[in-house]
């Protein structure tokens, strides 16, 4: 799955349900503006050329990738609000080193219904990509598809100009493409917000969710056997909106109970944005939790780095067991008249109880360097490396990518060329996996075609597999 950082993201299975609550509870904001969108959705197609298609040490061999699909970065704030980040795309090889596949890392929210309203609705759905055995090549038959969707009501009670309560439902559906992992979550939570002065609330929250395997037969012999398990999570929040400042901070505590044992845990999350000019703006996020697949794609930590610099962060083992994760992340943008900047860095660690030979810390840099030629030409230099060590294994991986691409864009139209290419070394260490040894050189072509709203000239290709727009 990215190998946590081949940018294979967003994506989805169990739920972390109670983080959900800090995600998706609406702001107490009464604020009256219409709407408002931003960003792009794209069609996109595109053929490459990789003179690795199995991504081996040896015995290499070429092929062509052809792709279609979705592309978009696109939000839209009113009374039905939008979310949608990323791409789905369909993967054909033309010497058919694999079978044809869908492929992508998609992230799309939808809200109904305003603060103020007695009513909202929520609907989620995540598609992305995991992996099936982490120390081996992010190819096709090591990658699988997780799909969950996530809907429920939320029921306001305004109290006075300043206070809201909100008691809210979810029903999420988690549905992997191979593995018997398919489950259900059912969650209930509350929040007693208080709005302080502009932009300012405190809030305390509490949440409990449970989450059922569909074919628990399927898991019999596995850690917790399929076990129904339970996450409580009860914390304190204040979100601030300033003029240069966007800030979120929470703190409290959770707990999972899951094969018949309890396990708790403080919580923390730290999310902030500052503008440090009118063309420069830093970020940081942390975060400490229970969490599973899919909850730990949709952490608001992961989804800040993603935003701000294509970085994504979660687990990169598909597994039906959760897990503890900490994760943090630091970045720096900077876009101003012809040229654009980003720099982002992450740590994190994940913790199995019932596995830890499963544990393991990545650290990853990314770094985008962009330069407008001309008025419709630019260019864009992009790089990324990342460490994966598997303490209890002794085994590890290092990668390095490094890619640049030439844009031109006219109207609602765009064609890029680009060249890629990713090298990673392995250590199997004590693991029964081997560790992937081997480099990839690519290049392509792609063009697309702005259904609406505009991609910036020389904006990021879709995350894709390594040299796949």
């Amino acid at each position: 799955m990215k190998k946590k950082t081949i940018r294979i993201l967003l994506v989805a299975s169990l739920i972390l349900p109670a983080l959900a609550l800090a995600q998706a509870m609406p702001q107490l904001n009464t604020s009256g503006s219409g709407p408002m969108s931003t960003g792009y959705v794209d069609v996109l197609a595109g053929l490459a050329y990789t003179d690795n298609a199995l991504l081996t040490q040896s015995q290499q061999s070429s092929d062509g990738i052809g792709t279609v699909g979705l592309n978009m970065d696109y939000a839209r704030q009113g009374r039905l609000s939008l979310d949608l980040l990323g791409n789905i795309d369909r993967l054909e090889y033309l010497r058919h080193s694999f079978s044809g596949s869908f492929y992508g890392n998609f992230s799309g929210s939808a809200l109904w219904g305003k603060p103020t309203d007695p009513l909202q609705w929520m609907l989620d759905d995540s598609f992305g990509e995991g992996m099936t055995d982490p120390l081996a090549a992010p190819t096709p038959t090591n990658l699988q598809w997780v799909n969950q969707l996530t809907t429920g009501p939320f029921l306001n009670l305004n109290m006075g100009l300043r206070n809201r309560l909100t008691v809210y439902g979810e029903y999420a559906r988690s549905t992997y493409q191979r593995s018997p992992y398919d489950a259900q979550t059912f969650e209930g939570g509350a929040q007693v917000s208080h709005q302080l002065a502009g932009d300012t609330s405190i809030s305390v929250q509490a949440s409990d969710a449970r989450t059922t395997y569909t074919d628990r037969a399927a898991l019999v012999g596995t850690p917790g056997a399929g076990s129904a398990y339970n996450v409580k999570q009860a914390a304190l929040e204040f979100q601030g909106q300033y003029v240069r400042t966007s800030v979120s901070l929470a703190a409290g505590y959770n707990t999972i109970n899951y094969g018949g044992v309890t396990h708790g845990s403080p919580y923390y999350s730290v999310q902030l944005s500052r503008n440090i000019s009118p063309f420069s703006t830093v970020f940081i996020g942390a975060q400490s939790y229970y969490s599973s697949f899919g909850g730990a794609m949709q952490s608001p930590t992961a989804q800040l780095g993603l935003q701000s610099a294509g970085l994504q962060s979660g687990p990169g083992l598909i597994t039906a067991q959760p897990f503890k994760e900490r994760i943090g992340t630091l970045g720096w943008n900077f876009n101003r008249a012809r040229t654009s900047f980003s720099v982002t860095g992450s740590y994190q660690q994940d913790l199995y109880d019932l596995q830890p030979q499963n544990d393991s810390r990545d650290e990853t840099v990314n770094l985008t360097i962009g330069r407008q030629l001309r008025r419709t030409v630019s260019l864009q230099l992009s790089g990324y490396g990342s460490y994966d060590d598997y303490t209890e294994l002794d085994a590890r991986t290092h990668q390095y990518n490094v890619s640049l691409t030439l844009t031109k864009q006219l109207a609602r139209t765009s064609f890029a060329i680009y060249v890629r290419r990713t090298q990673q070394n392995g250590s199997s260490g004590a693991s029964s996996f081997a560790a992937a040894s081997y480099h990839d050189d690519m290049v392509g072509v792609y063009f697309t075609y702005d259904l609406f709203g505009q991609r910036n000239a020389g904006g990021a290709s879709g995350m894709g597999m390594s040299g796949i727009p």
